[in-house]
C-alpha cells in the first residue's frame, strides 16, 4: 500500500459531531472505520469488528449498550480504544480514560484527546519534509497533558515507522513530505 499523506492530515469528530441519538452497532462500527481509515495498514485491514465491542463491554472498557443502541460516550471511547490499543495495553487504557474524564469530563476529555492525536500527527509530518535529517522536540508540556501527548507522539511515531518499513527504508520519506492543505475527516452527517 503505497503511503497517503492524509495519514498526518487527520481530523477526528468530536464531541458535538457525534450522533445525538442512539445508534446500532453496525452505525458504530461505520463511524469508527470511516474516522480510522489511516490505521489501515492493507484493505483486508478492521480496524473494529463486532467482537472487540462486545469484549469492551464484556470488560468494561465501555459502557453497556442502552436498548441495543450506541450513544455520544460509547463511540468517542470506542475511538480513543481504538486508536491508542495501537501503542498501549487495555489495561492501561481504561485506566488512562477513567483519569482524564475523572479531571475534565467526557466531552473535554475526549476533544482533548482529539486535539492531541491531530496535533502530534501533524507535528511529525511537518518535520518530515525539511531536511534529510530532521530532530523532533516537544515544547510546552504541561504536567496535567503528558501522558497524553506522549501516548499520541508515540501513535504517531509508530504509524510513520510502519510506513517507513511499508516504502523500504527512509530513502522514499520523499514520497510522503511534500505538505499540502489535505484534510481528511470521517463521515460526520448522521440521520436517524
Amino acid at each position: 500500500m503505497q503511503f497517503r499523506e492524509a495519514t498526518f492530515r487527520i481530523k477526528l469528530l468530536r464531541w458535538e459531531e457525534l450522533p445525538d441519538f442512539g445508534i446500532y452497532s453496525d452505525q458504530v462500527l461505520t463511524i469508527i472505520e470511516n474516522q480510522l481509515l489511516f490505521l489501515q495498514q492493507t484493505e483486508d485491514d478492521r480496524i473494529i469488528t463486532p467482537a472487540m465491542v462486545n469484549n469492551y463491554v464484556k470488560y468494561r472498557l465501555i459502557e453497556r449498550p442502552i436498548k441495543k443502541k450506541y450513544y455520544k460516550i460509547h463511540i468517542a471511547k470506542l475511538i480513543v480504544i481504538s486508536l491508542l490499543k495501537q501503542v498501549l495495553p487495555l489495561t492501561d487504557i481504561e485506566k488512562g480514560m477513567a483519569l482524564q474524564t475523572a479531571l475534565k469530563g467526557n466531552e473535554v476529555a475526549y476533544n482533548t484527546f482529539c486535539d492531541e492525536v491531530e496535533q502530534s500527527f501533524q507535528r511529525l509530518y511537518d518535520c518530515l519534509g525539511r531536511n534529510k535529517e530532521f530532530s523532533f522536540t516537544v515544547d510546552h508540556i504541561s504536567n496535567e497533558n503528558l501522558a497524553l501527548k506522549m501516548v499520541t507522539l508515540s501513535l504517531a511515531s509508530k504509524l510513520l515507522t510502519q510506513q517507513i518499513i511499508t516504502l523500504n527504508g527512509a530513502r522514499n520519506l520523499n514520497e510522503i513530505a511534500a505538505p499540502t492543505d489535505v484534510t481528511v475527516k470521517g463521515e460526520n452527517s448522521f440521520e436517524k
